[in-house]
């Protein structure tokens, strides 16, 4: 166990982790170790970059944490860039063959009118709507494909001046997000040929990336299939940027009630002082793992281990990039 890792053993054998009664001090014992430690790995990642660009929605959350450590160590400028996976493949399609290949990447299940909104940004009047479910066969929609690539175009100016904005004179700029596949990173460095390096916390290993890494193993943490409880946490207190028009952003519909959001702060509050209790020991944050941290936060997602349910009201994942409804995160 790293000297970091018997540090927050030295803090967790404080709390009854099964019976925490709390948001924030659910935060506190199981997000705040699984976040602290990858910041402390971060901070040793940020060598000669000028810019650390924190991708909405988890970047909303995880912006404010990196300024505790910004403070503290005097790490890089930082900015929040607004984007999503939509927006970001909106962008890249150049050709018919691009929209299709975003179903070889993910699913979608729900109405035609709902995939050509939600992933190719269109609304097409007269449409014959139907129920889609990529998991059986992949639809028809070459009659769309001349609007969805005429969209694209005028986007793809757009939010190139966007960008531009962001980014400014920077030549050495790290992209932060939860991870998995680096599909933000890759469409806008295919479009714009803008070259990112990425810092995220899980990373699947994409061949046509260049300089990314995740802090937990892919393969081998619970993190992988646990991501979902993170993300439902780490959110903006507005929906997601999903597309521009008139040179305006146009976000997805949100409800912070519905989201729970006022809920999610208190997490985070807990994650936080669990930050700061941390940054009390002045340890060296040089040697840092994974596995610990992971194993904590596996505890939290694990069905029955904390005993209070009504905690886990708030885990819900809106994903209308491959499917109309929000369901309800249950652990297992």
């Amino acid at each position: 166990m790293t000297e970091i890792d018997k540090h927050i053993k030295i803090l967790l054998d404080k709390k009854d982790l099964k019976n925490v009664a709390s948001f924030e001090e659910m935060g506190y014992c199981f997000l705040g170790p699984l976040v602290f430690n990858y910041f402390a790995w971060l901070k040793n990642e940020l060598n000669e970059c000028d810019l650390v660009l924190f991708n909405s929605r988890e970047g909303h959350f995880l912006q404010q944490i990196y300024l505790i450590f910004k403070n503290r160590y005097n790490l890089s400028e930082s900015a929040y860039f607004k984007t999503s996976r939509k927006l970001s493949s909106i962008v890249s399609f150049f050709t018919k063959d691009d929209i299709y290949k975003t179903f070889e990447l993910h699913r979608f299940e729900g109405l035609l009118s709902n995939l050509l909104k939600n992933r190719f940004g269109i609304q097409p009047q007269h449409l014959e709507d139907r129920f889609i479910n990529t998991k059986i066969n992949i639809p028809n929609i070459d009659d769309f494909i001349d609007t969805i690539l005429e969209n694209s175009k005028s986007v793809r100016v757009s939010y190139e001046n966007y960008i531009k904005s962001v980014i400014k004179n920077a030549k050495n700029v790290v992209m932060i997000d939860s991870g998995f596949q680096g599909m933000t990173q890759l469409n806008l460095e295919k479009t714009y040929g803008f070259k990112f390096k990425g810092r995220y916390l899980l990373y699947k290993t994409n061949s046509n990336l260049d300089d990314v890494k995740g802090f937990y193993h892919f393969d081998e943490s619970n993190l992988k299939k646990n991501l979902i409880f993170f993300e439902s946490i780490f959110i903006d207190k507005i929906g997601s940027y999903i597309d521009l028009e008139n040179g305006k952003f146009v976000n997805e519909p949100f409800n912070q009630k519905l989201q729970f959001f006022r809920e999610k702060l208190f997490i985070i509050h807990g994650v936080v002082n669990f930050i700061n209790d941390m940054l009390k020991f002045n340890l060296e944050l040089n040697n840092v793992d994974w596995k610990y941290s992971d194993s904590i936060f596996d505890l939290m997602c694990k069905k029955d281990f904390i005993k209070n349910e009504k905690l886990f009201d708030i885990f819900l994942h809106d994903n209308y990039y491959v499917r109309d409804s929000i369901k309800r995160i249950n652990r297992f």
